[in-house]
């Protein structure tokens, strides 16, 4: 399973294929990357230079191509337009659930990620005013105690002053960058599944193509929380994002975490919950692998 994510830091450099393999060109220095060991390609340089036959190649083998702005959100993704041979039969099922499956879906999803947001604050033995309230979520979290979650969950985790920004430095650009990762992942497997990442479940943004891999990711996202909070208690310097912690972010999709079923990288429970979710569009029954296990230890900084 491809696992490896690809970042372009250095301006001017130009990417093309050279036989079978991502070439990366700078002023003679050349690095060659087999295409079966990429998940994704990241890019947050300038003036960089890519062939046709770049761009050709990756959509054929299912390679999300991510282009990051200001702070390290995405601006832009190239993905493949098919990703599975019965594509369209799994679409159809897709567009065609009522409302009130996509709402109880949404409310899983909610649920779950407010119960990772719980169990992050008790991993780092931060005070801990959310603990419950994934009880109360209601379908389609019409009340929006995940917003609620949120604003108690972070100003807990990252101290009283901390506001969760994407526009601001700091934090806020770590979560952003651990948060792409992820999402990069989730893109491509939702793709190579067959199912529309536009065609969301609870987002729905006309200007967003990947509504449904944004709802997939919220459980997860406290994964990459627990993350920047080790690179802090480790004494890093969180101005700057360096290769090192980007390294560590992209090392999180390969991180082997404990289920019920034994110990998975995180690639392949991300991989899992798209399967889930084509499982709930077929019966009905919300029912998600999620684990329960992921925090009760420490992730390995």
């Amino acid at each position: 399973m491809p696992n490896r994510i690809i970042e372009i830091t250095t301006d001017n450099q130009k990417l093309s294929v050279y036989r079978g393999f991502l070439r990366i060109e700078k002023e003679g220095d050349v690095h060659d990357v087999p295409f079966n060991h990429i998940c994704a390609l990241i890019v947050t340089a300038h003036q960089i230079i890519y062939t046709n036959n770049l761009l050709q190649r990756l959509c054929e083998e299912g390679i999300p191509l991510i282009i990051l702005g200001k702070n390290y959100q995405p601006n832009g993704m190239l993905l493949s337009f098919v990703g599975h041979v019965r594509q369209t039969e799994i679409q159809y099922l897709q567009i065609e659930q009522k409302k009130p499956l996509y709402k109880k879906i949404w409310q899983s999803i909610i649920q779950e990620k407010i119960k990772n947001q719980s169990r992050v604050l008790d991993l780092f033995h931060r005070p801990n005013p959310i603990g419950d309230l994934y009880k109360f979520v209601l379908s389609g979290d019409t009340d929006n105690k995940e917003g609620m979650a949120a604003k108690l969950y972070f100003k807990s985790l990252f101290g009283p002053e901390f506001v969760r920004d994407r526009d601001l430095n700091g934090i806020n650009a770590f979560l952003n960058y651990g948060y792409a990762v992820i999402r990069a992942a989730l893109a491509r497997y939702v793709v190579a599944s067959g199912l529309n990442p536009g065609y969301g479940i609870e987002h729905h943004n006309k200007l967003n193509p990947f509504c449904l891999v944004d709802d997939l990711i919220e459980p997860f996202r406290p994964l990459v929380d627990t993350l920047v909070v080790q690179m802090m208690l480790n004494g890093d310097n969180l101005n700057e994002l360096t290769s090192a912690h980007k390294s560590k972010f992209s090392a999180l999709l390969t991180q082997e975490f404990r289920t019920e079923e034994g110990h998975s990288p995180l690639y392949m429970l991300l991989q899992q919950s798209v399967w889930d979710l084509i499982k709930i569009y077929k019966t009905k029954n919300i029912e998600f692998h999620f684990s329960s296990y992921l925090f009760r230890d420490s992730i390995d900084g």
